[in-house]
């Protein structure tokens, strides 16, 4: 294996880590704090792009680039609308009308939807082991959030569609940005990207009611969402795919759920039954088979 292919592999790894511990803080933030997904993304993708941009700057100098040609720009609007405010706005709004495992099954479509975009690009035919791994990490993931009990999965009309909207934004965020991310890097990309991103959502919040309160744990709880949640685990994520294949990415990504559980453990004192436990090696057995390359 070589040096690039490992720290594309550590990168993806260490994003999805982030991103499943953040679920934990995300969901106090919509549930027990009820705090609108609209607002929860507007703020998270405003703060954290613009944390990103500023370190871009510092360590880096000019920001700017990205914007003065013209096919950057549209990859990069592309990546914001669909990909980057998809993603995030999807998750939390079909987390508000179902919650986390639903949300994440619905989401964790994505490497089929990928495999699916690249057969169809490159007129070829899924290979065994893509499909084997897309299995398994989606089975797992299934049987960790519903404990082996599938009939247990109410999902109203609307989270259906935002589940279903994240998951396609995901696999667009996982594949627009590629060429750009190789050009100016992952922290610049994701960074206008965020930052972008949370203008679309001005509408929305203009005609949304901020609810919650704000006190300390709540400022906390979204300290972590922005810091780690969000610009660590894009950061790492996005820089993944310019060492290893995006639809590998997308199913090393299916470790969120499973780094979730165990946060939830050491936290929380969750434990585990013989399905969660079987979900946890499913997903264990797809990185397997993709990091063996």
């Amino acid at each position: 294996m070589t040096a690039d292919r490992k720290k594309g592999l550590l990168s993806a790894s260490a994003g999805s880590v982030f991103w499943g511990s953040s679920g934990i803080a995300g969901q106090f933030l919509l549930i027990n704090e009820h705090i609108a997904p609209a607002w929860l993304t507007f703020f998270r993708l405003l703060t954290a792009g613009f944390l990103l941009l500023l370190l871009t700057h510092f360590f880096k100098g000019n920001i700017s680039a990205l914007w003065k040609d013209r096919k950057d720009r549209r990859d990069l609007l592309i990546f914001s609308a669909f990909g980057m405010l998809g993603t995030q706005y999807g998750y939390f709004a079909s987390i508000q009308y179902s919650n986390a495992p639903t949300a994440t099954i619905l989401e964790y479509l994505m490497p089929i939807l990928i495999i699916f975009w690249y057969c169809l690009s490159e007129k070829r035919r899924p290979r065994m082991r893509e499909l084997f791994c897309a299995f398994f990490a989606i089975a797992g993931t299934a049987l960790i959030a519903t404990g082996g009990d599938f009939k247990s999965l109410a999902i109203s009309e609307k989270a259906l569609f935002w589940g279903l909207l994240s998951a396609l934004a995901c696999a667009i965020y996982t594949v627009e940005p590629v060429r750009i991310i190789k050009k100016y890097g992952a922290p610049l990309v994701v960074g206008w990207g965020m930052f972008t991103a949370s203008f679309f959502l001005l509408p929305v919040t203009a005609l949304t009611p901020f609810t919650g309160t704000v006190d300390t744990s709540v400022l906390l709880a979204f300290a972590y969402v922005v810091i780690f949640g969000t610009v660590c685990s894009f950061v790492l994520y996005l820089s993944s795919v310019a060492y290893i294949l995006p639809t590998e990415a997308s199913i090393i990504s299916a470790i969120e759920p499973l780094s979730s559980i165990l946060f939830s453990f050491l936290i929380f004192r969750l434990t585990f039954g013989f399905w969660e436990l079987l979900g946890m090696a499913l997903i264990i057995l797809a990185v397997a088979a993709v990091a063996r390359k």
